[in-house]
């Protein structure tokens, strides 16, 4: 019920059920796929499941509040951070990490959305 300058009126919503069963799919698919192109910095890349745990956990040490995925593509063991969406973004971390990982680069990723 809308009430305008003191004048009640009411508001019927007229709906077909397959509009309805298409927006019902449609958020389901948005909350099953909640990612977005983006980027993320890759601090790690080897066949030591161990090497890339300890690179991930110094990475934790150091930012606490910034998201590390272990990834493992047969054979390799990859530690990527972030989740950047724009190269600028990710960048202003890369240099803070310039002196911690020694080989480290930037590579466009599914990240995650930004918790609100």
């Amino acid at each position: 019920m809308l009430i305008q300058r003191g004048i009640a009126q009411q508001v019927e919503i007229i709906s077909e059920p397959v509009l309805d069963s298409i927006v019902e799919a449609t958020a389901r698919e948005n909350k099953e796929n909640a990612f977005l192109q983006g980027y993320r910095i890759q601090i790690h890349f080897g066949s030591d499941r161990k090497s890339a745990l300890d690179a991930k956990t110094k990475f934790l040490q150091l930012f606490p509040e910034t998201e590390a995925y272990l990834i493992y593509q047969q054979p390799y063991f990859k530690v990527r951070v972030g989740d950047y969406r724009t190269r600028y973004e990710a960048q202003a971390t890369y240099k803070k990490l310039i002196s911690e990982f020694e080989k480290m680069f930037i590579v466009p990723d599914r990240i995650n959305l930004p918790k609100l």
